[in-house]
């Protein structure tokens, strides 16, 4: 059975203020960049990625409680926006590399980062080869699929 757009909205809902999930009361969750490609599918696991360890690609932690929750006009479909830190989503490298890495995306964990919640695949990797060399993403978003394939 395909759910309803009620009961699909009603799930955005619940997630987006959810405190075991995307929005716990304390602690928030965090956006590690991604170090090496990944295929992006929901059986990943954390320990499947390889994170950034340039200087000053430590996790940004969210914003926590309610995270924002809302429809995309031009798609219709229901987009959670993580709540972002202060400075928002922008990872700068601090101190030239030894070696050039190249980043691949974005992965959304618990505040332990033991736990994989989602994962954003850049269309284009960056490559992180010099001291001021950022990496910065606008929102995170979580996007209800109206239209789930089976």
């Amino acid at each position: 059975m395909l759910p309803m757009i009620a009961v699909r909205r009603q799930l955005g809902e619940l997630l987006g203020a959810d405190a075991t999930t995307l929005a716990p009361a304390m602690n928030g969750n965090k956006a590690a960049l991604i170090a090496a490609d990944f295929t992006v599918t929901e059986n990943l696991a954390i320990g499947d990625l390889t994170l950034a360890s340039f200087t000053g690609s430590t996790p940004k932690t969210a914003g926590t409680g309610a995270q924002s929750v809302g429809i995309d006009p031009a798609t219709g479909q229901q987009i959670i926006t993580i709540l972002a830190p202060a400075g928002g989503w922008v990872w700068e490298c601090t101190v030239t590399p030894g070696a050039p890495e190249t980043i691949f995306g974005i992965a959304l964990t618990d505040n332990a980062g033991a736990v994989l919640l989602a994962v954003l695949k850049f269309q284009t990797a960056v490559v992180i080869s010099a001291a001021g060399q950022q990496v910065s993403q606008g929102n995170i978003t979580i996007t209800m699929v109206a239209n789930p394939a089976f």
